[in-house]
């Protein structure tokens, strides 16, 4: 018990290790007070560029890729390991040590189903890319895409409490991004209706 919470406290606090802030001290630049004022990668390819989009994603990815991995080589319980995923993610969404000032959790989402299963990583990049090349939209694409995800991931390690705190991480993606994926279905449909 108590080696689980030291897991749930180390994966939220490796979380609060955001890839915009690391940014600072090559570019000497605030994505925060820039663009749309998130400290995400997609606000940093905004303000800064794609290699500034890349350098941040990459961190931001890596880090749940490295908890999960780890977890796995010491043999723990899905179970625990995707409360850890979930950790990642809130840390990284709502991290105490930058007040409570995150990002959007999608790159470290992400990285965390990349290390979790193989079937994972392959319905999130198909459907990802099926969606998104018929709407033509990155947002929609990502956000359709995950919840396919829960059955898979119901179906690969079967796990009921697992899948609840699966659901609960994507819950959150979708709290955080509401105006995201608001603006981007409201822009597909009213495209939708000046062609007809």
């Amino acid at each position: 018990m108590i080696l689980n919470i030291i897991y749930f406290v180390s994966s939220y606090l490796i979380g609060n290790i955001l890839g915009g802030n690391v940014l600072k001290h090559f570019y000497k630049e605030d994505i925060s007070s820039k663009g749309s004022g998130n400290i995400g990668a997609r606000n940093a390819g905004r303000v800064l560029g794609t290699k500034a989009f890349l350098f941040v994603a990459t961190i931001d990815l890596f880090k749940s890729f490295l908890v999960v991995i780890l977890l796995k080589i010491l043999n723990v319980d899905i179970f625990i390991i995707t409360i850890c995923l979930f950790f990642v993610v809130l840390g990284h969404v709502m991290p105490i040590l930058n007040s409570f000032n995150g990002g959007k959790g999608v790159a470290t989402f992400v990285g965390g189903i990349v290390a979790l299963s193989p079937n994972l990583l392959f319905v999130f990049i198909l459907g990802f890319l099926l969606i998104a090349f018929i709407t033509r939209s990155a947002t929609i694409g990502f956000y359709s895409t995950l919840p396919m995800l829960i059955y898979i991931y119901y179906m690969d390690f079967k796990s009921w409490q697992g899948s609840l705190v699966f659901i609960i991480t994507i819950i959150i993606l979708f709290v955080v991004s509401i105006n995201d994926t608001t603006n981007a279905f409201n822009k597909y449909f009213m495209k939708k209706q000046m062609k007809k």
